[in-house]
């Protein structure tokens, strides 16, 4: 799709409320809100690119103007309890927690009802199509094709051309933060209406990873769950990187009494 360009949030038909959350803006959405605004996002023009933003998110864009700035440009949810928490002490309220994980079916049950056709690209070989073939028989009608993520450069012009071939209008891209938003900045030019970064979605959804208790989900402990079925992974991101979250909220705070 030649000539598409990253959709400015000042340019998207759909004005939305965001609030800042340690330097990163979060948009106000509701799951049927978001889900609403995602549908509608395929019938504009350009490419509007959907970012989940949680405590790792935020400190990689801290370090990363690249990533800051690639999120200024697309529009956001509060993917992470940690975003809840933290616009709660910023005097902020955000209606609900939106985990891409949780998003997913209503995005992929009104995509179906509307003809939309989706593409899975990322993961390892196999599981896209683990967790696609469990959802066609979950959602009738759905229209999904998928591609692993592990592709050489020489090989990114076969699977650009299958997602075109598709008619792709809505494409999930889980190759984790930030080489994900690295890969759609590369080929923004190839890509379909909608694109949503989703890390390890395709994981989930496949069975491949076991998602946390309910409760533990209910109380906002989804993050320590993952830390205990992959720690050598996650470790920094969370052992360090919710410090350093807390130091930028905290930092935060305090300039807005100033």
């Amino acid at each position: 799709m030649e000539g598409n360009e990253l959709t400015n949030l000042e340019t998207v038909e759909h004005k939305r409320r965001s609030i800042a959350i340690a330097g990163v803006h979060v948009d106000v959405f509701t799951e049927e809100t978001l889900t609403e605004h995602i549908i509608s996002l395929t019938h504009t023009p350009g490419v509007a690119v959907g970012v989940g933003v949680n405590a790792h998110v935020c400190n990689l864009a801290w370090e990363d103007a690249e990533l800051a700035g690639f999120l200024d440009r697309s529009f956001t949810y509060a993917d992470g309890q940690s975003v809840l928490w933290g616009a709660r002490l910023l005097g902020y309220a955000l209606p609900e927690r939106l985990a891409t994980t949780d998003l997913a079916l209503p995005v992929l049950v009104a995509a179906a009802k509307r003809n939309i056709p989706v593409y899975f690209f990322g993961a390892a070989d196999g599981v896209a199509e683990t967790a696609a073939r469990k959802l066609r028989t979950q959602v009738p009608g759905l229209k999904l094709r998928t591609h692993h993520g592990y592709v050489d450069e020489d090989e990114m012009p076969s699977v650009l051309a299958d997602i075109a071939a598709h008619g792709t209008e809505i494409l999930f891209v889980g190759l984790g933060d930030p080489r994900q938003q690295r890969w759609v900045e590369r080929n923004i030019e190839h890509l379909p209406p909608v694109v949503l970064t989703c890390g390890g979605l395709f994981d989930w959804l496949s069975g491949r990873n076991k998602r946390a208790p309910k409760w533990m989900i209910r109380i906002g402990l989804e993050w320590l769950w993952r830390l205990a079925i992959e720690p050598r992974r996650l470790a920094r991101r969370y052992i360090i990187g919710n410090p350093l979250f807390i130091c930028a909220l905290v930092r935060q705070r305090l300039a807005q009494r100033n």
